[in-house]
Order: C-alpha cells, then sequence, then structure tokens
C-alpha cells in the first residue's frame, strides 16, 4: 500500500527550519553567499524530513511531493513561514558586535565611532578600534587697506584681494589599543584644500604605554606643546581659527617622544618630551645636526575639569579657572621654505619676513641655524555662559650661525591674545570678541574682531561660525588661517565646523 503525502504545513515548516540551520550555520563557517536551489534540491528531502525517508516512498513520488508543496501557495502559512525567517535572523544577528556611536560630553571629546571592541575575559586577542575626526568647510574674504608692504630686507611685496571657498581642514582618525589595553594608538590622515585640490595628505599619529592617569609614554608625529593655544585642538577654538600671535610664536608638527599624564587628584595636566625639531615637516632621517627640541606645557584646573575650549557654551554653574605655562628650547636649523604639513611653522621676523631669507638680519647675510627660546603663560576662566581666556608669549631668538654679519645679535619678541564670549542662548547662540598683537625690533602687527556662534543641535560638534577681524601690519603666515605676512586688511569668514 503506497503512502500517504504528508501534510504541507508541517512539511515546509520542517524545511524552512532546516534550511535557515543550514544557511545560519554556512554564514557562520564562510561567510559566503549560497544558492538557494542548492539548499533545497529534491536530495535534499530525505535528509530534512524523515517521513519521506521511507524505504515505502519511491524517489520519484518523493520528488514530485516536494515540488508541489513548494509551489503551492498559502497566505497563512507564508506569514508563518517568514516569522520564523525573521526571528532565526534576529537571533543570529543579536550575537554579532555592532559599531556604535559615543559622542562628546561637556568635559571630553568624541570616543568616534566604536568599530570593534574585543573582551580579553573571554580568551579573545586584545583589540580597539575607533573612527573619528572632523571636517571644516570655509569661506573666507579678505579686503585689502594697501596694495603693498616692505620687509626688512627691501622687497616690496603685493598685497593682494581674497575671495575663496574650500575645505579648509579635514582629519580622519583611528584610535584604540592593540595587544594589550594599555597600549594605546592614534593615527590620523590631515589634508587641506587650501593649497589646491591635488595636495598631499599628512599622516600623524602616536603610540605608546599607559602606565595610569599620571602617565602615557609614547611617540610619533604630534604637536611641539610649546603654547596653550596649539595644545588645545582646532575643533574647539573660540572663534574660527586660532590667534595671529599663537600663530606667528608657536612650534608647528614633529616626531619626537612624551609623556603626558594628570596628577593631584586629576586638576594638575602636564605634556613633555623631546622632538626632532621645533617643526620637523620638511626634515626626514637626513635633517642637520642631532639637536632635539625640548618642550613642555602644564596646567592647573583647581576647581574643577574645565572642559573643552575658552568658550562656555555648557553654561557652567559654578566658576571653573584654567592656569598654564609652557616652554620650549631648541637649536634649530632656519627652514626657508614650508614643508608638506599645512600647520608648519615658518620662523619669522616681527614684520613677517622668514628669518631664513637671505639678507633678512642685513646685507649679504644668511642665517642657518639659531637658538630658539618660547615661553608663555595663560589664563581662563568661565561662568554661566562667560568664558575669558588670556595667553602672553616672550621669545628670543640668538647664537645666530651663517654668513655674513648679522644686524643683530639677539632678537626678543613678545604679545599676547585674548578671547572674551558670551553664549546669551545656552548651549546655542553665542557672541565673542578676540584680540592679538605681536611686537618686536622690526615693527608691530595687530589683530581685533569678533563674531557668533550657532551650535547646531546644542552641541559642540556641529557648529557655523560668522566672524569678522581687521588686521595691522599682520606679521604670522599660514594659510590654513586668515593671515598672510605683511597684509593689512579686513578677513571676513564663515565657517561649518563637524566634528563626529
Amino acid at each position: 500500500m503506497r503512502a500517504q503525502p504528508p501534510s504541507v504545513g508541517p512539511f515546509l515548516t520542517r524545511c524552512l527550519q532546516a534550511a535557515v540551520a543550514a544557511v545560519l550555520l554556512a554564514a557562520t563557517a564562510r561567510g559566503d553567499a549560497f544558492d538557494d536551489y542548492a539548499l533545497f534540491a529534491p536530495e535534499a528531502a530525505p535528509a530534512l524530513n524523515p517521513t519521506l525517508a521511507s524505504n515505502d516512498v519511491p524517489e520519484v513520488e518523493t520528488t514530485q511531493y516536494f515540488e508541489e508543496a513548494l509551489t503551492r501557495r498559502d497566505p497563512a502559512q507564508e506569514a508563518q513561514l517568514q516569522a520564523l525567517v525573521d526571528r532565526a535572523v534576529t537571533e543570529r544577528l543579536a550575537g554579532i558586535p555592532r559599531p556604535r556611536y559615543i559622542p562628546a560630553t561637556d568635559l571630553a571629546p568624541p570616543k568616534g565611532l566604536l568599530l570593534h571592541k574585543t573582551d580579553p575575559r573571554r580568551g579573545e586577542f586584545p583589540f580597539g578600534m575607533a573612527l573619528g575626526g572632523y571636517m571644516q568647510l570655509r569661506w573666507f574674504e579678505f579686503a585689502r587697506d594697501a596694495t603693498s608692504w616692505t620687509n626688512s630686507r627691501g622687497d616690496v611685496l603685493p598685497v593682494n584681494n581674497i575671495n575663496t571657498f574650500n575645505i579648509n581642514r579635514f582629519l580622519l582618525s583611528f584610535t584604540g589599543h592593540v595587544l594589550d589595553e594599555r597600549l594605546l594608538y592614534n593615527f590620523a590622515l590631515f589634508g587641506t584644500s587650501n593649497v589646491g585640490i591635488r595636495s598631499g595628505i599628512v599622516p600623524i599619529g602616536v603610540a605608546g604605554w599607559k602606565f595610569s592617569d599620571a602617565a602615557t609614554v609614547g611617540g610619533g608625529v604630534s604637536i611641539v606643546p610649546g603654547t596653550r593655544e596649539w595644545v588645545e585642538t582646532q575643533p574647539w577654538t573660540v572663534g574660527i581659527d586660532r590667534s595671529m600671535a599663537n600663530t606667528f610664536f608657536r612650534p608647528g608638527f614633529s616626531p619626537g617622544v612624551q609623556a603626558l599624564g594628570t596628577l593631584a587628584d586629576d586638576t594638575l595636566h602636564y605634556r613633555a618630551g623631546a622632538w626632532n625639531a621645533i617643526d620637523g615637516g620638511s626634515a626626514g632621517v637626513l635633517r642637520r645636526g642631532t639637536s632635539m627640541a625640548w618642550a613642555g606645557n602644564t596646567w592647573w584646573e583647581p576647581l574643577g575639569p574645565f572642559g573643552l575650549g575658552g568658550s562656555d557654551m555648557e553654561h557652567h554653574e559654578t566658576p571653573v579657572v584654567r592656569f598654564g605655562t609652557s616652554g620650549v628650547y631648541a637649536r634649530t636649523a632656519a627652514l626657508p621654505i614650508q614643508g608638506t604639513n599645512p600647520e608648519d611653522t615658518i620662523i619669522r621676523l616681527s614684520d613677517g619676513t622668514p628669518i631664513a631669507l637671505p639678507n633678512a638680519l642685513g646685507p649679504d647675510t644668511t642665517v642657518d641655524q639659531y637658538l630658539y627660546r618660547l615661553a608663555s603663560i595663560d589664563a581662563a576662566w568661565k561662568y554661566r555662559g562667560v568664558g575669558l581666556s588670556f595667553e602672553y608669549y616672550l621669545r628670543t631668538l640668538d647664537n645666530f650661525v651663517g654668513e655674513g654679519t648679522f644686524e643683530r645679535s639677539s632678537i626678543f619678541d613678545h604679545g599676547g591674545m585674548g578671547y572674551l564670549s558670551w553664549c546669551f542662548v545656552p548651549r546655542t547662540y553665542e557672541a565673542y570678541a578676540r584680540s592679538s598683537v605681536v611686537t618686536g625690533p622690526y615693527g608691530t602687527g595687530q589683530e581685533y574682531g569678533g563674531g557668533l556662534n550657532w551650535y547646531l543641535k546644542q552641541s559642540r560638534q556641529a557648529r557655523l561660525t560668522l566672524e569678522g577681524l581687521y588686521m595691522n601690519r599682520n606679521p604670522a603666515q599660514n594659510f590654513l588661517y586668515p593671515y598672510r605676512a605683511g597684509y593689512t586688511g579686513t578677513a571676513i569668514q564663515t565657517q561649518l565646523m563637524v566634528i563626529f
């Protein structure tokens, strides 16, 4: 007597259960796609349904029943089968780690998109990686008040009007740990369109060992921490960018080693080390000389964590203050041109003339080496939406080595910067004023102005800024900033900063 065909519902359910299990098992083991037809081939029927494995059922009839079951449409059964698939997929995905985003807080920058982090307690290889960065979109217009300026060696140079849109800065960073949760790394790709859209991407980053909150020691390519405004990363500035005085005095980026940490119940912070030079942008392993740049920065926050930047968009209900100081000592090779990093620093006289330019320190002279010493002090205060910050710089250049007889054996320049901000709608709208000055034996330059910040979605991670600045005989130059050596005139800037 021939066996009766099995009912369609239970048969299809068992088929689907086995198929889903096979797909998930194969995806776990191999991670590739499979042909659905292979899973539902007639020769698989006896394994999927024990009823059909009976020796009493001819192979031809088994195939016929199976194909009829698969081609017969029943909405109720399809809904049941879809629910089974959804449940199986959900259970499988629940066990897979998913990236999650960790945003900024009022006291710390965002940790970014946590791509992966293992659990060593389960015997997994210690590894973590997070993706972060920022993008700075800017419109910059400069209207000159003079058509030319004259540098220290007598060259008459033009002052040009400027009107340009640019990706002023972009940075993509990868941070995390490897081998041990104390072995940390931070690698970033940094660039700008200000020097052309075919400009190179600059790699920067460090790796080090965290002994405790009091000390992390490592090395790599990083800023030389010579001023407060330079140590505070660019996304957290009060206005569009750092001040003219800071741009003039500060060091740049260089390979080196450093230690950083916090002491005294996390109120005293430090960062110090040795670097190849005050700016290592154009000096690699074939750099001239063996002298290092020694630099350090320390600050004290006695009333509690100061937070990000100099503005009080968070609207502190109790005052917070910060006091700090920085210093740099370096025997320096004169750099006649800027390196590949757009943040590179060229040391200039107080009228804007590069010190390495022939005849800068007198007829028939060329400076090849000099001793660079920089010191700065800073203070800042925040309370109920009002932020006030100040920094003063003192720089000495001496021990000149080169060709000719120099008209000066030592050059002393000094100057300062200040910001006053008021977030009149907490976490949303902020007005600010800013000014800085540089003075020395070759002249004095000033800037003053202000602007408005709009913190989108009440977060520092997205900010729209409109700013106006007037510059008089500006001595600084950097194409990421509105500063061009010798320029006098008005700069109008609009910027959208997005931090992720």
